[in-house]
């Protein structure tokens, strides 16, 4: 029997198995089809051609700024959305939870924890109001 040294690398990937030639011919193969890919797309791509830059009018600015504006306003509307839905179970599970408190003996404990979720839901439920008199003050300036 003839012992072989092998590389780490090769015995992992089971490159030892495969004879020189099949590798050789895989090789090949693989060269031939990156080759094709990377001369492909440039043989039948048009010609760049060199071009000059249109000035921009001096309202565009004025008009971007505005677009601008309005994306970033927008921006949150999902998360503002998300909250304004998910308000009413997260306030009935604390205040289910502050009545058990109620149970345990600890009523202060347990008002300020039904004040305190009956404050965030109501403020989260105005959020969008909020958001609304903020962007309008923003378009008065």
């Amino acid at each position: 029997m003839k012992t072989q040294i092998i590389s780490i690398r090769e015995f992992m990937s089971s490159e030892y198995k495969i004879e020189k030639k099949k590798r050789k011919k895989d090789l090949s193969r693989i060269a031939k089809r990156v080759g094709i890919s990377t001369v492909l797309p440039l043989a039948f791509s048009k010609p760049s051609l060199a071009t000059t830059v249109d000035a921009v009018p001096v309202g565009a600015t004025q008009y971007i700024g505005e677009k601008s504006l309005e994306i970033l306003a927008h921006a949150l509307d999902p998360l503002v959305e998300l909250m304004v839905a998910l308000a009413f179970p997260v306030c009935s599970v604390i205040i289910v939870g502050s009545c058990f408190f109620f149970m345990l003996g600890k009523s202060e404990r347990a008002w300020s924890g039904i004040q305190n979720a009956g404050l965030g839901y109501v403020l989260i439920q105005i959020l969008p109001l909020l958001l609304n008199v903020l962007k309008a003050v923003g378009d008065a300036i």
